[in-house]
């Protein structure tokens, strides 16, 4: 009997988790780790379509010259995140992000950062992102 009741709360556990981690906020949450903290794009394309996946493919393309020959780590600025604000709209979620990169041995920049998710069937992507400077 106990290991029946051990059973089915694993299962529970198991199933909310993955129901959290489809949700509009969990992708748009992957791909500002991805894009902004990692400045990995390959990694950003997996939960990206439309726009945002054609945008990522051309900067990939722009930088690949620069990364074959240069170390990212040494380059890397600290980066950190909040969620500011969700907008649901109809089958789509706004996110609006407060981003602030932190170069070494200059002074931190904020930004902005919109993040539209659909869902796709029974999956959620980034469908579009923009940026824009925010006041300090």
């Amino acid at each position: 009997m106990r290991d029946g009741i051990f059973g089915a709360l694993c299962l529970a556990i198991v199933l909310l988790g993955c129901s959290q981690s489809n949700s509009a906020q969990a992708v748009a949450d992957q791909f500002m780790q991805a894009y902004y903290v990692r400045i990995d794009q390959t990694q950003a394309l997996e939960v990206s379509t439309g726009l945002a996946q054609e945008r990522l493919r051309q900067e990939l393309q722009q930088v690949a010259p620069l990364r074959r020959g240069s170390s990212l780590e040494q380059a890397r600025p600290k980066v950190s995140y909040t969620l500011a604000r969700t907008q649901p709209e109809g089958r789509q979620v706004l996110l609006v992000y407060d981003l602030t990169i932190t170069p070494p041995q200059v002074k931190p920049m904020l930004k902005k950062i919109l993040i539209i998710t659909e869902q796709l069937g029974d999956e959620w992507k980034v469908i579009n992102f923009a940026e824009t400077d925010a006041n300090p």
